[in-house]
């Protein structure tokens, strides 16, 4: 899978995404996402959205990047869980990266199918200043969001 470049630093936030997809292939188990073996979901139980995010974050600042993990608590759906993303910003701009966003495939469809987010690019990216500093475009909104930079 390659990343297209798109809007102003999108270059090389493409070339840190893609960079970071080859340095990992478990990566791909959550690219396939639910759509994996049942020892590969056995497997997420302890590499999910804190760990992968911790990597994530940790690769990207060795690759130059300010990047903090957005721990998300509280969430206001009453489906939703905690979760964790990446926040990366550079020059003022700011992008948050999700690498595990499938696993919210049954928030809004019960049997597990939904549309839309099984169909949205992986990992999933978005500017936080338009979709909300404390919302998530998938699982809304948390009421407690705390920043690691570890």
């Amino acid at each position: 899978m390659t990343i297209r470049p798109e809007g102003p630093h999108d270059t090389a936030i493409a070339a840190l995404l893609n960079t970071f997809i080859d340095s990992d292939p478990r990566l791909d188990i959550w690219h396939r996402y639910p759509d994996i073996s049942e020892t590969e979901d056995d497997y997420t139980d302890g590499w999910a959205c804190e760990q992968v995010s911790a990597e994530f974050a940790a690769f990207a600042r060795k690759h130059g990047w300010d990047a903090v993990v957005v721990h998300a608590d509280d969430p206001k759906h009453p489906l939703a869980f905690d979760h964790a993303w990446v926040r990366l910003t550079r020059d003022g701009s700011a992008l948050d990266v999700d690498w595990t966003a499938r696993q919210f495939h049954n928030l809004h469809d019960s049997d597990g199918n939904d549309p839309a987010v099984l169909t949205l690019p992986w990992p999933l990216a978005w500017d936080p200043a338009i979709v909300g500093r404390h919302s998530h475009p998938v699982a809304g909104p948390y009421d407690t969001i705390t920043l690691e930079d570890r």
